[in-house]
């Protein structure tokens, strides 16, 4: 049996799979990320080869003594708590994919917008499940009827606030005029 990988890249890649999949909600993947780049530069080299070994608490540390007082505690807490929630579901995927799922707590929109599909729909899904775009950047499945699913690709995790305005005015402009009432 094949040892199974608990490295950093391997976790990068789940970070980044686990939201383009539907395993975890893509603004959690985008936060566990964010977490995970701001302490993760702090791993010692053992730990960079096996995610098992990283005491969070203390890495937290870590990065706070170099980062001293340009970080609040308060967001410190939340990376280390989102680190956390992110490593526990990278160890128990590692170890049973099949079996997994998210510790996120709410079922991922992806989730939810399946149960509801048809039989028609379920094919459509599970065929662009199998088999993605060339370069399978993020989709996000965006319900935004009962009856209607849109889908955004290639939003990359760290999407900044000016770019996020930039795609939501193109959708605007897309937009039929609402007749005030």
């Amino acid at each position: 049996m094949a040892e199974l990988d608990y490295s950093e890249s391997a976790f990068q890649e789940f970070l980044r799979q686990s939201a383009v999949s539907g395993i975890i909600k893509p603004a959690t993947g985008r936060a566990r990320k964010l977490a995970a780049e701001q302490l993760m530069g702090q791993l010692k080299s053992h730990e960079r080869v096996d995610l098992r070994a990283v005491d969070i608490d203390e890495l937290c540390s870590r990065f706070h003594k170099i980062q001293g007082s340009t970080i609040r505690p308060e967001n410190l807490q939340v990376y280390n708590q989102r680190l956390s929630s992110a490593l526990d579901d990278f160890i128990r995927w590692t170890e049973n994919p099949a079996g997994f799922v998210s510790n996120e707590g709410e079922l991922p929109e992806a989730t939810v917008v399946a149960s509801r599909d048809d039989a028609g729909k379920a094919v459509a899904r599970e065929e662009l499940a199998l088999n993605p775009p060339r370069s399978p950047h993020d989709i996000f499945p965006i319900p935004i009827r009962k009856d209607l699913v849109v889908y955004l690709q290639n939003i990359p995790l760290d999407m900044t606030g000016a770019e996020a305005r930039k795609i939501a005015a193109v959708v605007q402009a897309l937009a039929v005029v609402d007749e005030e009432k």
